[in-house]
């Protein structure tokens, strides 16, 4: 079995994460109209509210929260860290902009990427928390789409404040046996789709001279591991855009950090690829190789780990953390230098 060392991203960089032509949940047409129907939380969203925990979590119901009257765009955002990351900022007092593809075979993987139906199971999480909520489905890997949206949002809005830069995806192949069509999806979502994630949101925030991005990158990106070179190149590479964009920005204003997860319990992560990939066939398999990997005494962490953390960097608190990368590892980040 592969020693631990190889987990990927948080092996859970937030699935959902994929992208298309504008829709909502309240729809944003290519005009300024946004026509909305009033959607009731199900079950499954009392059980993912219910779930929510940390310091972004301000009680259900309550008007305030440190993030109160600021708008976010979440990418990736049908589920996994991308869902938890919408829910934990709507806790504290934030509207959201919940992006994802919501189209599980635009890109062929060995899982379904999120679906419209999970991107609408976001937006009634939000809304059930009192919070104002658009689904929105859109491609990151399409520049001029991206810079659409933001300039959307904030004719919706009035403002946009916090860009979470979260959807991603990975496959498992050694470089010499891997496709060229495999290699570009892999750096095109995960690296060139955080970029333009990032050019569509900094004029606004700029203009503001204030605001925060934050960027889903992975423990991956840290050090090296066999079959994801593609993986983590991106990972790699968007730490590198966090220092990079930082000194651009930081004189107006404007945060960049980013979140480097240990392996998430997510579909992405959750699936006979990543099974085989540590050396085994089942999710308790990837739990043990996970628990040889992390130092704290726990496999596989919850989303809601990732997301408080990434409350946590767009909020007042964290107003001066800037151009870093904070490692939610479960103690893994002592295999390497920082």
């Amino acid at each position: 079995m592969l020693v631990a060392s190889l987990l990927p991203n948080g092996i859970g960089t937030g699935l959902g994460h994929r992208t298309l032509p504008l829709r909502t949940i309240g729809t944003m047409d290519d005009g300024d109209k946004v026509r909305r129907r009033t959607l009731l939380a199900g079950a499954g969203v009392a059980g993912l509210v219910a779930a929510g925990t940390g310091a972004a979590g301000a009680v259900q119901g309550q008007p305030g929260g440190e993030l109160r009257g600021q708008v976010a765009l979440v990418t990736g955002a049908a589920r996994g860290i991308g869902r938890a990351t919408c829910v934990a900022l709507a806790r504290a007092g934030a509207d959201v902009v919940a992006l994802d593809i919501a189209s599980p075979k635009a890109i062929t993987l060995d899982y379904p990427l999120g679906s419209a139906e999970e991107l609408d199971e976001t937006v009634r999480a939000v809304r059930s928390l009192g919070r104002r909520a658009v689904a929105v489905k859109a491609d990151v890997r399409d520049a001029g789409r991206m810079q659409d949206v933001a300039r959307q949002a904030v004719r919706e809005f009035g403002r946009l404040d916090i860009a979470v830069a979260n959807a991603g995806i990975t496959t498992y192949a050694p470089l010499d046996a891997m496709s060229p069509r495999q290699f570009a999806d892999v750096i095109d979502v995960n690296l060139i789709g955080v970029a333009n994630t990032m050019r569509a949101v900094i004029p606004h925030l700029v203009a503001r001279k204030s605001g925060s991005i934050i960027v889903v990158s992975s423990s991956e990106g840290r050090h090296g591991a066999p079959r994801l070179a593609h993986y983590q190149a991106a990972k790699w590479g968007v730490i590198g855009l966090v220092k990079g964009v930082a000194t651009e920005v930081g004189p107006a204003g404007v945060r960049v950090s980013g979140v480097a997860p240990t392996g998430v319990r997510t579909p992405m992560v959750l699936n006979d690829a990543t099974y085989e990939w540590v050396g085994g066939t089942t999710v308790e398999d990837l739990e043990r190789a996970l628990r040889g990997y992390n130092t704290q005494p726990v496999g596989l962490i919850e989303p809601e780990d990732v997301a408080d953390a990434i409350a946590f960097l767009a909020s007042p608190r964290a107003r001066y953390v800037s151009g870093t990368v904070l490692d939610v590892t479960a103690g893994a980040s002592t295999r390497w230098n920082s």
